[in-house]
């Protein structure tokens, strides 16, 4: 009876092991500089919808903005490759043109023309497709 014990827990042991050097194997990235604790970092981000705060300051002609985002990074490297949820840049749109990509938390759009103007932040896909999640806001630049 032992020894039928010990042939069973020996047997899961085995499959268990199979089966995490498969999921190792199933989730090898291609960088090789991931370690297995950015692994986990990266796959939680993905199972979670991003989120999107702009604060902003105009300073004259300078609109300064302070982007802080939830379950997102920024990723210039990644640009116009294939997407993974929770990665990707923002969009930043004027008056309905997009002027700027963005890669970092801060930016500063300079030399705004005098008047009003509507400003919309959005947060993109490496692709550049939409998450759907962005912010619009008015600003007035004084001549």
């Amino acid at each position: 009876m032992k020894a039928k014990r010990f042939v069973f827990r020996l047997m899961i042991l085995v499959a268990f092991a199979a089966c995490v050097e498969l999921l190792l194997y199933l989730n090898k990235d291609t960088s090789e500089t991931n370690s297995p604790v950015q692994a986990v970092e990266e796959a939680a981000v993905q199972q979670q919808t991003p989120s999107l705060d702009v604060k902003y300051t105009l300073q004259q002609d300078d609109l300064h903005l302070q982007l802080a985002v939830t379950h997102f990074s920024f990723s210039l490297e990644q640009m116009g490759k294939e997407n993974k949820d929770g990665q990707g840049h923002v969009h930043l749109y004027l008056d309905g043109k997009k002027v700027a990509k963005i890669f970092e938390p801060t930016f500063v759009l300079k030399d705004i023309a005098a008047g009003k103007h509507e400003v919309m932040v959005e947060l993109a896909h490496n692709n550049h497709e939409s998450y759907g999640v962005s912010q619009r806001f008015q600003i007035e630049v004084k001549p």
